[in-house]
């Protein structure tokens, strides 16, 4: 009896799916990640995006550039079909931002940074008095006596006691978000705020704001890390005025692209197992951390799999989204013609946590089908991976939530990532090839075990 209830749990695993682990599996997955490590691939189709190509906000012809290259590469690696799916998206401009505080001497310049989707400043900029808040209650506090006819300065942070830097930008980047649309409530002429990273340099950080359906827009920008802490103590010694200048805005639409690319499945080529990267960036550095890196890894995918000589059953989807930065409007067309099309994804895997080494994943499943996924750590940890926790997936699978439920989130390691994270310092510099190669290893190694159970 004991050797039957072994045989049935190695069999059908902890869940009673049929898990069936091919007897060679170590030596593939070592395969994939020496081949991986030898020939970088995914670090020459990277460098090629960054420093060729270069940054690639929504609306710009540099993502459609981006685009067509990578549907290109695809085709050479083998991809049976390959297209570009247009999708509407908001077009970016950002000019001329800075600002400077006046506190009685000399104006202090402060390295200053459009948010994204921010209305201008009129063509003589906005100059008025800085109040200061850390929270959104001490916001409410102040009301309209407080703040009508002011900038407000969010002088707020990241949690750095938080292990998981995901979840310290969520907890600050409400006031990216809504910050402006919360200030113009009660009369400000403008916002500033402490960039949202952890790394205490002078460069600013941008991101995605919104003024939800207000009336009152007002000029929303970032300031670095250094210049807040300098308008901080300012307004410790007294009244501060700034001037801010910001030449920005959504100017209409544009198309762009997803760039879709399927190798077939052999047996079962009905069951996409999608993964994915979004192909747009901020327009200050390159976009290798966010989310070259993630387009490269998915690429690499299909890629090491043909290399090795592996034939995948069920068909790899490779899908590179248009503008999740400004909307997530290429995954929600790709959602829309997915189900109009019935389109079945058996899973969905993304990677938009930057390009450093691997630390394991997160995975949105039922509970069985997540112990299933964890059964492959002993064939895995050794090359790093140790996180399999419930709850995965990322921003461009969720239109796709309610229609399939086997999303899949690549988790490298974090600590450093928001130090480059919608700023000028996210360049080619900022990926290390090895730690690239290792993560587009490590999520082809999991798909090589997933596309083997029956």
């Amino acid at each position: 009896m004991k050797k039957l209830t072994l045989f049935l749990f190695i069999f059908f695993g902890p869940t009673g799916y049929s898990q069936e682990v091919p007897a060679d599996a170590k030596e593939a997955i070592k395969a994939i990640y020496t081949e991986a490590l030898g020939q970088q691939q995914g670090y020459q189709w990277l460098h090629h995006i960054c420093t060729e190509i270069g940054p690639r906000p929504s609306g710009s012809e540099a993502s459609n550039e981006a685009a067509r290259y990578t549907m290109q590469m695809m085709l050479d690696a083998g991809a049976d079909t390959a297209w570009l799916q247009p999708v509407e998206v908001p077009k970016w401009h950002r000019g001329d931002e800075w600002s400077k505080a006046y506190a009685g001497g000399a104006p202090i310049s402060l390295p200053t940074t459009a948010l994204g989707g921010s209305v201008p400043t009129p063509e003589e900029g906005v100059k008025a008095e800085v109040v200061e808040v850390g929270s959104f209650e001490e916001l409410e506090a102040l009301g309209e006596e407080g703040i009508k006819g002011k900038i407000v300065f969010y002088n707020t942070y990241m949690d750095h006691s938080l292990i998981s830097t995901f979840n310290a930008y969520g907890g600050a980047v409400k006031y990216r978000w809504a910050g402006a649309m919360e200030a113009g409530k009660y009369g400000a002429v403008a916002t500033v705020m402490r960039s949202v990273t952890l790394l205490r340099d002078d460069l600013p950080h941008t991101g995605a704001m919104s003024y939800g359906d207000s009336e009152v827009k007002v000029p929303s920008a970032a300031i670095s890390w250094q210049a807040a802490d300098k308008l901080s103590a300012m307004l410790e010694g007294g009244k501060v005025e700034l001037e801010l200048y910001l030449d920005c805005g959504v100017q209409g639409t544009a198309t762009n692209y997803n760039m879709i690319a399927d190798f077939k499945g052999s047996e079962k080529p009905e069951e996409i197992m999608l993964v994915g990267g979004h192909i747009d960036s901020w327009d200050l550095g390159q976009g290798a951390q966010d989310d070259g890196a993630g387009c490269a890894h998915a690429m690499q995918v299909p890629n090491l799999m043909r290399k090795t000589g592996y034939q995948n059953k069920r068909t790899v989807r490779v899908v590179l989204w248009a503008n999740e930065e400004f909307g997530l409007d290429g995954a929600k067309e790709y959602a829309r013609w997915a189900k109009e099309n019935g389109v079945h994804h058996w899973v969905a895997m993304e990677s938009d946590g930057g390009g450093d080494v691997p630390r394991g994943f997160g995975i949105g499943a039922d509970d069985d089908r997540i112990e299933q996924v964890r059964t492959f750590k002993s064939l895995l940890s050794p090359y790093g991976l140790h996180v399999f926790a419930k709850g995965g997936g990322g921003a461009d699978l969720s239109p796709l939530r309610g229609y399939d439920n086997f999303f899949i989130g690549y988790r490298p390691e974090s600590q450093r990532y928001f130090d480059f994270h919608h700023s000028a310092r996210d360049n080619i510099d900022a990926i290390h090839p090895r730690s690239l190669e290792m993560g587009a290893a490590s999520m082809s190694a999991l798909y090589y075990l997933l596309d083997n159970l029956d």
